[in-house]
């Protein structure tokens, strides 16, 4: 053997021709007599049960049902989020044209242009200390009650609204 010589790693023997043996060749058989119907049943296809293909029917259409939703609701997020996309950008468009207004506003309705239109166009001018007048009221707070009627009874009272339905009445 290969493994008792010094090269013990390798296996030297794969390498070595075999001897082939053949087989004897069997006798033919001309003479076989078959069954015709075991030739009948081998030829014919298997019938299929109605059940299982119906249920076979029913399971496939069901997967491709669902297939078919779940390609029309990726369908639907897709068409949903670019809507949501330009919303947002016409949102911040928005934002900015909204910025520039209110700084046109202010640069045009800010305390400097309308200290200047009041100037320039109305001839004002901003107050001086000899325009100012100054008012004191030493005097203090007072709280005056107005004086009501006589003091009337029950019966004056009553015998006014007889007098006013008489007059009333006239």
């Amino acid at each position: 053997m290969a493994f008792t010589e010094r090269n013990a790693a390798y296996d030297l023997t794969l390498f070595e021709e075999e001897e082939v043996y053949e087989l004897p060749k069997a006798k033919s058989q001309k003479n076989i007599v078959y069954d015709i119907d075991e030739e009948r049943k081998k030829r014919v296809k298997p019938r299929v049960n109605p059940l299982t293909a119906m249920l076979s029917f029913a399971v496939s259409a069901l997967v491709i049902l669902a297939v078919a939703a779940i390609i029309h609701g990726q369908a639907q997020l897709t068409e949903l989020n670019k809507q949501i996309g330009d919303a947002k950008t016409e949102l911040t468009e928005l934002e900015s044209y909204y910025t520039q207004l209110q700084m046109k506003v202010e640069n045009k309705l800010g305390p400097s242009v309308i200290e200047e239109y009041a100037k320039n166009t109305l001839g004002m001018s901003k107050t001086e200390s000899s325009q100012k007048e100054f008012i004191s009221l030493s005097e203090g707070d007072k709280a005056t009650v107005a004086d009501s009627e006589e003091k009337k009874s029950v019966w004056d009272r009553v015998a006014d609204a007889v007098k006013s339905i008489w007059e009333s009445e006239e």
